[in-house]
């Protein structure tokens, strides 16, 4: 992985928005690991903490916690100026998907985690 791309491309998203605009986003959601959302139904909402490792496609990143790595889509208005690299503490909300190759998230907000 090539952490000095990884931090020059997220460090560089500089983009405006809201990121709750014309969802059904809610801080209310469930805390799970990344473990236990690989094995989640599809659709159900749920909130995550950890790190974006890596760029994997144009919105599609890889997520990881201590138990594990899924793949994370983050539209670009969802990072609303942040500045982040592979060290940087998210928590991340979203609603999983279930795809061909196993769960992926669809990333409804994300902040610094606290």
């Amino acid at each position: 992985m090539n952490k000095t791309l990884l931090g020059a491309t997220l460090g560089l998203t500089l983009l405006a928005g809201t990121a709750v605009a014309d969802s059904n986003f809610s801080y209310d959601q469930p805390w799970v690991s990344v473990a236990q959302a690989l094995q989640m139904d599809d659709d159900h909402d749920i909130r995550l903490t950890g790190y974006v490792v890596e760029q994997i496609g144009k919105e599609k990143y890889l997520f990881e916690d201590r138990t594990g790595t899924i793949v994370v889509e983050i539209d670009e208005d969802k990072w609303r100026d942040m500045r982040a690299s592979s060290r940087t503490k998210l928590t991340i909300w979203g609603q999983l998907e279930e795809e061909d190759n196993g769960n992926e998230l669809e990333v409804e907000h994300l902040e610094l985690a606290r």
